[in-house]
């Protein structure tokens, strides 16, 4: 079973991820010839600090 762990900060939309998921279990059931029902991927999100993106600091603010 195929697992993908991605890290990114913390702030982006439930749809961002949904599209994320989708786009990465198509391109690798098709790289590895794998059903993408046997793909999994999880998200670890990290707490915004002072290296985040300025586009996820403004929204926290």
């Amino acid at each position: 079973m195929p697992q993908i762990t991605i890290k990114m900060y913390e702030g982006r939309t439930d749809e961002q991820k949904d599209e994320i998921v989708e786009v990465f279990t198509r391109e690798l059931s098709r790289i590895i010839d794998r059903e993408p029902e046997f793909i999994s991927i999880a998200f670890d999100e990290i707490p915004l600090d002072e290296n985040a993106p300025a586009n996820l600091l403004n929204k926290k603010r």
